[in-house]
């Protein structure tokens, strides 16, 4: 039986930086889709910032389902195991 790793994926205050800066970018964008004043190649950079943050949000999204995903498995392995383990105990000792 392997051991679990520790759980990996997205660790609460990095999640919530992200979400942050995410929202932070989502905003500018807004504001300054109103802006003419903004340069183009500014807002082309926050599209690309905007993008880059979301893809960084779904990758570690993903990483974090399948670390539940596996320690969901490894948990219930080790249930199985020990039910096994009772119900074997349980027999040596109504045989004595």
């Amino acid at each position: 039986m392997r051991k679990p790793k520790t759980m990996q994926g997205i660790e609460p205050k990095f999640h919530s930086s992200l979400t942050d800066r995410m929202d932070y970018y989502r905003v500018l964008l807004k504001k300054n889709a109103v802006d003419s004043d903004i340069q183009p190649s500014d807002m082309i950079s926050r599209i690309s910032e905007l993008g880059k943050l979301y893809e960084d949000y779904l990758a570690n999204k993903k990483q974090l389902e399948k670390s539940i995903k596996n320690y969901r498995q490894y948990h219930n392995d080790l249930r199985k195991q020990l039910t096994l383990r009772v119900r074997e105990l349980r027999r040596k000792t109504r045989q004595k």
